[in-house]
């Protein structure tokens, strides 16, 4: 198995090159610079790592690789990148942002590589904007995923309340609440809340305001 990175030579290629390759000791991992992707075709690539900030045109590469099935992260310290919106419409697998901490790229690939999604902070809400513009549709939710409770929480998380105030509205305490949200990552299989909320409005289980 094998996981490659596109992005331009630097110090801090080289050390993620070596972070990967101790970390992922069943993936051979190698890099190549945006202008010489071609060089890709020389190898069965299993997860694409590229970084869009770069002169030279990634959307092809991303899209070629979306056609063979390949799990693809996009890399990015642009929160305005003209092509993010396009890029999260295309639903892959990981949103990345520059300066990442070692513990947090781990487990985000770790996540990846076990077939979930994970979309970087920083770019959650630029991402989330975009995808109540794309995605404003009527709800459909299903049966057995949540309980009642937890859809009362998990609308609200979409509405963007905090745990205090989700607290407030439905008269519960703090700690409940931090339940509720735990259970629901859990179910829902995702890292943190913003990624609960975009796979609520992915799946169309509220309506977007």
């Amino acid at each position: 198995m094998r996981i490659a990175i596109v992005k331009e030579a630097s110090i801090y290629r080289e050390g993620l090159v070596g972070v990967l390759s101790t970390e992922f000791k069943d993936y051979d991992v190698i890099a190549v610079e945006p202008k010489q992707q071609e060089k890709l075709r020389d190898y069965i690539i299993d997860l694409l790592i590229i970084d869009i900030d770069t002169k030279t045109d990634t959307m092809s590469l991303v899209e070629k690789y979306m056609e063979n099935n390949k799990k693809i992260i996009i890399w990015t310290e642009n929160q305005h990148h003209e092509n993010l919106t396009e890029l999260f419409k295309m639903n892959l697998h990981g949103y990345f942002f520059n300066g990442m901490e070692k513990e947090e790229l781990i487990g985000a690939i770790e996540k990846i590589v076990a077939g979930n999604h994970y979309i970087h902070q920083d770019l959650a809400p630029v991402l989330l904007g975009d995808y109540r513009q794309i995605y404003n549709r009527k709800e459909s939710r299903p049966v057995g995923v949540f309980t009642n409770r937890e859809w009362e929480v998990m609308e609200l998380l979409t509405k963007g309340y905090s745990n205090q105030r989700i607290s407030q509205k439905l008269y519960i305490t703090d700690k409940t609440v931090k339940n509720h949200i735990s259970s629901i990552l859990r179910k829902l299989e995702v890292p943190d809340r913003t990624n609960a909320v975009i796979t609520a409005f992915r799946n169309e289980w509220f309506y977007v305001s």
